[in-house]
């Protein structure tokens, strides 16, 4: 943690260093100087002053540093949040599916969180270890002999509660992987819920099997590590009560040690209580933002694997869209539901400007499979994609997926036209809006759109409105006219869809709706992850 946080401004962090100590010396020299005015040393007024002063002083830094490094910490976890948010969007699809939403979520959320509490807890430990740093160099000054001995108790007791930290360390390191499966269990559940609700045998065993599983499993080690930590304080505090007790029983037999020394050492040792008990309480925080921190950097190695776009494919007005070819391209995947290996291809395919192109076959035939990897999303595992004849490589792979516009089948919605000049496209969105129905639901709002808790027939359409916007030479719909009345089914394919290639769009649609197959300048069947025919029905009309 101090580490990181160095990395991010070390001239802030030896600035809260240097106050913490401060801090943490003015408080130890506090009790020094009220020892010092029980045993009858300074006058009163002296007193006053001295204490007054020496508590602004303590008050000041301790809230200079705590300022400081919130301050830092907040900074620094705002950044590490959109650095996150920025390597995720730039790593590879096929990545992202493997990390999954939960981790990917967990690590925004809850890791960056626990690494801002330890953040924010910086300056405190700083603090207390100079009070207790400053109390042993008080007691030495009041008897070198018997401060040695109580520093070697004091280091006796450190190092006993390192080596009791490995078993809490390992508890709290699995609780972070179960934390993983409880919130893909939570995403299950508020994703699902309708599922959920429709099948009691099925809900009550996800919830007996699954959910409940990792959550109790995220509380066993949670409250394992917690407890261990717990026992290893009171083993802190034992030690603690025990020195205390051979302060007050023992030093006052031995002639050497008189009164002042005594009640000097006791009056510390009852001041240092507090210290010792928040540096150790603290350590167990520290412990999981190390364990948080690293699954940040584990993820952030994972997603900065990618390369820099420097191959740019342009579309302008001289070099506009032209051929999209698939040469001996095949892509393979595990299918846990089957528990088998499916490979798509070898494809072979060619797309030219204004086409429309219907891509059909049963469920599981890898319709989908083969569109993610047209729009880039997929990489192939053999084989090449040709855009204008120049070949798609990870040096210009995000440049070529500019060049696409989508509507999945498990489409994201968002509630503003992110990458829009609103004013500029306004008359066009209020057009769609009435041309898709949708008018009497939706507004616009400098930007926002009124609503989108619509249907998900509505939801596909203002998708669509979106995609129409975006006004990019490649569509490609996922079974956009599946949720969608005759009415607007009909509209889709009769006039929709014909519209876009009037324009020159090239169109790829996944559908089964057979009725329409008419329509299409090919019909690409696929069965098993092979191109089993194509047909050209506008030849045949």
């Amino acid at each position: 943690m101090f580490v990181f946080l160095w990395r991010s401004s070390w001239l802030i962090i030896m600035f809260v260093l240097v106050l913490g100590i401060a801090s943490g010396l003015g408080s130890a020299t506090l009790i020094a100087l009220i020892n010092s005015t029980l045993s009858h040393r300074i006058g009163q007024i002296e007193l006053l002053w001295d204490f007054s002063s020496l508590s602004v002083m303590v008050l000041l830094t301790n809230f200079l540093s705590h300022y400081l490094i919130m301050r830092l910490s907040e900074k620094t976890i705002c950044e590490l949040r959109i650095k996150i948010s920025r390597l995720i969007l730039a790593a590879p699809y096929a990545s992202l599916q493997k990390l999954g939403k939960h981790r990917l979520l967990a690590n925004l959320t809850e890791d960056i969180k626990t690494i801002s509490i330890a953040c924010e807890l910086l300056p405190v430990l700083c603090i207390q270890a100079a009070v207790i740093v400053g109390c042993i160099v008080y007691l030495a000054w009041l008897s070198w002999q018997l401060a040695l001995i109580l520093s070697g108790i004091i280091l006796f007791g450190v190092l006993s509660y390192n080596l009791m930290n490995g078993l809490p360390k390992k508890a709290i390191t699995q609780a972070r992987e179960d934390y993983d499966s409880l919130n893909k269990g939570f995403r299950a559940l508020t994703e699902g819920i309708k599922e959920l609700k429709l099948h009691r045998h099925r809900s009550n065993d996800f919830m007996n099997n699954s959910l409940s599983t990792s959550a109790d499993a995220y509380r066993r080690h949670s409250l394992k590590g917690t407890t261990l930590y717990l026992l290893a304080n009171q083993w802190v505090s034992l030690l603690y009560y025990l020195t205390i007790g051979l302060i007050i029983c023992v030093l006052p037999a031995l002639p050497q040690i008189n009164q002042e020394i005594v009640s000097g050492y006791t009056l510390v040792f009852l001041f240092m209580m507090s210290p010792l008990s928040i540096v150790t309480t603290s350590l167990p925080t520290f412990v999981r933002a190390k364990v948080a921190l690293n699954k940040v950097q584990k993820l952030g190695g994972v997603l900065t694997n990618v390369f820099p776009s420097t191959q740019l494919i342009q579309l302008d007005n001289r070099t506009q869209f032209q051929r999209l070819s698939l040469e001996n391209v095949t892509h393979s995947f595990h299918r846990e539901k089957e528990n088998r290996n499916f490979t798509l291809g070898p494809i072979n395919l060619e797309f030219k400007a204004g086409e429309l192109v219907f891509l059909i076959g049963g469920n599981g035939s890898g319709k989908t499979t083969l569109s993610m990897i047209l729009l880039g999303l997929y990489v192939p595992e053999q084989g090449e994609l040709r855009f204008n004849e120049v070949l798609v490589t990870e040096a210009n792979r995000d440049a070529y997926l500019q060049n696409f516009s989508a509507v999945f089948s498990d489409f994201y919605l968002f509630d503003e036209l992110f990458g829009f000049d609103s004013d500029k496209v306004n008359s066009q969105v209020l057009d769609y809006l009435d041309r898709l129905h949708l008018q009497h639901k939706v507004s616009l709002d400098k930007g926002k759109f009124s609503t989108i808790d619509l249907s998900q027939g509505q939801r596909k359409r203002l998708a669509l409105l979106i995609a129409y916007l975006e006004d990019r030479p490649f569509y490609v719909f996922d079974e956009w006219a599946a949720d969608q009345d005759p009415e607007f089914k009909d509209l889709f394919y009769t006039e929709l869809l014909p519209a876009l290639t009037a324009k020159g769009k090239t169109v790829l649609a996944i559908t089964h709706d057979d009725r329409y197959f008419h329509l299409a300048d090919r019909c690409i069947k696929l069965d098993e992850g092979q191109i089993t025919s194509i047909d050209y029905p506008s030849q045949h009309a």
